[in-house]
C-alpha cells in the first residue's frame, strides 16, 4: 500500500477512544502506515493516537538530545528533530472569505514564516523518511516502516524510540 497517514495531533484518555482507535484500526486494515506525535507535556502518559498498536509514535529532539517537553516511554517508536523548525504561518488581515473570482483573495496562500516546536512537528519528519524508503527502495508503507523505524540495527535513544533524520 502507498499510503502514510501523519496525525500530528493528539489527547490523553482513561479509556481507549474507541472511535479514534476504529477508525486508526480501519486506515491500518488497507495496509496504510500511520504516524502520530507523541504530545508536548514531557510525561511518559500515553498520548493518543501515538500510543495505539501499528501506530508510529513520534517524540521530539532538541539539538542536544531530547526536546524538554517531548512526550517518552516504552510506546514511543521514532524521535526527530522538533525544535525551532521553520514552516509556513498564516496570517490573515481581514475577513475570510471564499474568492468570487480568479484573482480574488486567496484564504489559503501562505507567505509567511514562523518558528515552530513539538512532536507534531517532528512526527511529518518521520513520515517524510518512511515516505522517501518507500520511493527510494520501492517497497511498501508496511515495509518502510519495519526498514525506517523497527529494524534491529537502528540508533536507539532509551523512551524515545529510532533516531529518525534527513541531516
Amino acid at each position: 500500500h502507498e499510503t502514510v497517514v501523519n496525525m500530528s495531533f493528539g489527547g490523553y484518555a482513561d479509556e481507549d477512544m474507541a472511535a479514534l482507535s476504529s477508525a486508526v484500526r480501519r486506515v491500518l486494515r488497507t495496509g496504510a502506515a500511520v504516524v502520530a506525535s507523541a504530545g508536548n507535556d514531557a510525561t511518559d502518559r500515553p498520548l493518543f493516537p501515538a500510543c495505539l498498536p501499528d501506530v508510529v509514535a513520534v517524540a521530539a529532539l532538541g539539538p542536544y538530545g531530547p526536546a524538554p517537553f517531548t512526550n517518552y516511554g516504552a510506546w514511543v517508536d521514532a524521535c526527530a528533530p522538533g525544535t525551532d523548525l521553520d514552516g509556513m504561518f498564516f496570517r490573515f488581515n481581514g475577513e475570510m472569505e471564499m474568492p468570487k473570482m480568479p484573482g480574488a483573495f486567496d484564504p489559503d496562500k501562505f507567505e509567511h514564516w514562523a518558528r515552530w516546536s513539538g512532536t507534531s512537528f517532528a512526527a511529518p519528519i518521520v513520515t517524510a523518511a518512511v515516505l522517501r524508503h518507500m520511493v527510494s527502495a520501492g517497497v511498501d508503507a508496511k515495509q518502510a516502516v519495519a526498514d525506517v523505524v523497527d529494524a534491529p540495527a537502528l540508533f536507539r535513544l532509551p523512551g524515545l524510540g529510532t533516531v529518525v533524520n534527513f541531516a
